[in-house]
């Protein structure tokens, strides 16, 4: 069995996701796994090397505003039967409205 690392309890986040790997202009649209004060996890169709820098445009249902804030991938697994992957990555600053 392996060990719960989390430092936070996770709620389920079946909301919209854009974001960049930091320094880069290209972003990307999905949707958010799980959430919690300390991460997020999210499915990504494009491998996000551990240690990379995220910035993140969030869209929680109960928050009017979208939210930004920047994020280290510190996990990444492959998804069973597709070629997307299930990223954990950990906020590094506030989350912040915009």
């Amino acid at each position: 069995m392996e060990e719960e690392k989390r430092i936070s309890k996770r709620i389920s986040f079946d909301s919209a996701i854009r974001y960049h790997q930091k320094g880069s202009q290209k972003q990307y649209d999905t949707v958010g796994k799980d959430i919690s004060n300390s991460g997020i996890g999210f499915i990504s169709n494009e491998f996000l090397p551990k240690n990379s820098h995220i910035v993140f445009e969030l869209h929680p249902p109960w928050h009017q505003e979208p939210i930004q804030t920047l994020a280290e991938v510190v996990w990444v697994s492959d998804q069973p039967y597709s070629e997307r992957f299930y990223v954990g990555a950990r906020f590094l600053e506030p989350l912040i409205a915009v």
